[in-house]
């Protein structure tokens, strides 16, 4: 298994808290068109959030990512989380989805920029808190996640239903500028 997505899951569970109910995604399937919100973790409710933060580690050297989680407005519980990180010895960065419960492994999941080509993803491993899927970051993908508008996530549900998650791309730029500085 890939180091990476054990990593990243381990550290999932203890940041992510409990992941979302097998329930909560079928309101989101109920639903013609699931009201989403894009926040940032820890913003508190009085202030705008931000789509795109950068999220640091206490260790040493620190370890820094960005982030953008997509909760769902009635219960506000998260429905999907998209990271972005350096990978240790690796020239490029890694994109990774915290996917939830009720996802239909054997499908993966698919990133697309706008109206480009979907890339595959392989969900790698799951835990307590849902599925994790991730993959390096092309210099290509790279280019179409600063210039492009929405990221749409899709997998398909345990009863093969096909889920898109708009994920809005502004702020995108401006996090990963800060991400390698």
């Amino acid at each position: 298994m890939d180091p990476l997505m054990i990593d990243f899951a381990s550290r999932a569970a203890r940041r992510f808290g409990a992941g979302i109910s097998v329930f909560a995604l079928a309101l989101v399937l109920g639903a013609a068109e699931p009201a989403l919100a894009q926040t940032a973790e820890g913003a508190s409710s009085g202030e705008p959030a931000q789509n795109w933060v950068v999220q640091c580690g206490e260790e040493t050297p620190k370890r820094c990512r960005v982030v953008q989680n997509i909760v769902m407005q009635k219960t506000n519980q998260r429905l999907l989380t998209v990271v972005v990180e350096p990978r240790e010895g690796a020239p490029n960065h890694a994109l990774v989805l915290a996917l939830p419960h009720g996802v239909f492994l054997p499908a993966g999941a698919t990133v697309k920029v706008d109206e480009g080509e979907p890339s595959p993803m392989v969900i790698q491993t799951s835990d307590a808190n849902g599925a994790y899927a991730g993959m390096a970051i092309s210099d290509e993908l790279l280019a179409s996640l600063k210039k492009g508008t929405q990221l749409t996530v899709a997998f398909k549900t345990a009863q093969r239903q096909d889920i898109a998650v708009p994920v809005t791309l502004i702020g995108f730029t401006a996090a990963y500028t800060q991400l390698g500085s």
